[in-house]
């Protein structure tokens, strides 16, 4: 049988339709996602081989790699991990899913429904690796002792299917347009350094996941540009994150090269390797990495529109046009240059700090700051440890000023932003099964 065979029959079985958080929140979020993963835990089949969830996710970052705007990976690995946690839990009923829950049919294995729904989300929105899915699936299932028959793989292609409906029009294709701020050229307003076009103004327009909106945690202001703070980060960063800089170490600028790489694949690592020695069962492995993406691309949308809303220049303008700024203390340097490119999008917030606590505070609330063993990531070559994850939260603010690309208030503000929007994801989503509600019954 052909692959597109194979998935024809597939599509033919569906059915009908930190540093940021107060350490009292910290520990009651700890607490609270502890007991949601006692609940109705289920001993592991042995029948199945392998982790379905981590096989699959694995399988989503490796595509994901050919995205060059992190912004869109977070979106898709939302998507992916949001299909199969709907798939999953709409069989075990152990959390609520996101959609309206649509009753399994009998006999539905909630791991083949895993399965099937990364592969049906995934070859929608990749349709160029459709072969390499498709052989996969096949792999998947055989090595699952899965037959073509169970219908857990129907009930996890309708569980992909609508997720991928209900983002259809969330503004993510209309995201990208020819953008120029208002008063672009004064001081403090934001301007491209390039020909190339700002990336995504429109993000921030996007419809949330979870949120009420992508305003709903907006920053205060920036700094003004003749105050103190303004004066400290902006001298520090002169300093420390100029391509020549006399005083960043090996180290850091180590820290720096590592931090370029997007948040998504520097945090799935931690996750993906917590989940290996966690002891949850399917349905909780299948909640986290759902609620890591809901963070993820949440807190990227409210990052988004904070950054469009207020424009703000970033350093290498601001050092090269200091004596424009009104401050006493901020002596300009002609032609200053930043150890790394500056991204061409407005500076503040700081989008990896944004998005970086988002994730690594959900994996903080459901491991706890320690989780007893090495937080560890591998970007190019360049492997990064952590005792804590609140240590690598630190670590990306410095990394951003190590940079040269983003003011230190920007990478703080931004890291609060983060850990807000993960806590009111935790809150509002994805919830134990305590009773019957639409999402659970």
């Amino acid at each position: 049988m052909t692959t597109m065979n194979i998935f024809k029959k597939l599509t033919a079985l569906i059915t009908s339709r930190q540093l940021v958080l107060v350490a009292i929140v910290a520990l009651v979020s700890v607490v609270s996602f502890a007991r949601d993963n006692q609940r109705k835990t289920i001993t592991p089949n042995p029948a199945f081989a392998g982790d379905v969830i981590a096989e699959w996710n694995q399988e989503a970052i490796r595509i994901v790699l050919a995205i060059p705007v992190p912004n869109q990976h977070t979106r898709v690995m939302a998507i992916v991990q949001v299909s199969v946690h709907d798939a999953v839990n709409g069989i075990t009923g152990e959390f609520e899913t996101y959609l309206p829950r649509v009753p399994a049919p009998a006999g539905a294995s909630p791991h083949a429904a895993a399965i099937a729904a990364s592969h049906h989300a995934l070859r929608n929105l990749f349709p160029t690796q459709a072969a390499s899915l498709d052989t996969l699936l096949m792999n998947s299932l055989a090595a699952n002792g899965i037959p073509m028959s169970d219908p857990g793989i129907g009930y996890g292609i309708n569980a992909a299917t609508r997720i991928l409906n209900a983002r259809a029009n969330d503004g993510a294709a209309q995201a990208q347009y020819d953008y120029a701020a208002p008063g672009a050229g004064l001081p403090g307003v934001w301007v491209p350094l390039t020909a190339l076009p700002a990336i995504l103004p429109g993000w921030g327009n996007m419809t949330p996941w979870v949120l009420r909106s992508g305003s709903q945690f907006r920053p205060e202001a920036p700094p003004a540009l003749n105050s103190e703070r303004y004066a400290r980060d902006y001298n520090e960063i002169k300093e420390i994150g100029a391509i020549n800089s006399p005083t960043r170490t090996a180290e850091q600028t180590q820290i720096a090269t590592f931090w370029l790489g997007s948040a998504v694949v520097i945090w799935n690592q931690p996750l993906a390797q917590l989940n290996a020695t966690s002891g949850f069962n399917l349905s909780q492995r299948a909640r986290l990495f759902a609620l890591v993406y809901l963070a993820s691309v949440d807190s990227g949308i409210a990052c988004w529109d904070a950054k469009y809303f207020y424009n703000y220049w970033r350093p290498q303008p601001a050092i090269q046009r200091g004596i424009e700024d009104g401050n006493d203390f901020t002596a300009p340097v002609a032609g200053w240059t930043p150890l790394h490119p500056t991204p061409r999008h407005p500076e503040y917030p700081s989008g990896h700090t944004t998005i970086s606590t988002a994730m690594a505070s959900m994996l903080q609330m459901a491991y706890g700051d320690n989780p007893g063993v090495p937080i560890t990531s591998t970007i190019t070559g360049i492997t990064r440890q952590w005792g804590t994850f609140s240590q690598g939260l630190d670590e990306v603010i410095d990394a951003r000023v190590y940079s040269g690309i983003h003011f230190r208030n920007s990478d703080v503000v931004g890291s609060r932003l983060g850990g807000q929007v993960a806590q009111f994801v935790l809150t509002h989503a994805l919830r134990p099964c305590r009773g019957s509600g639409a999402r659970c019954s």
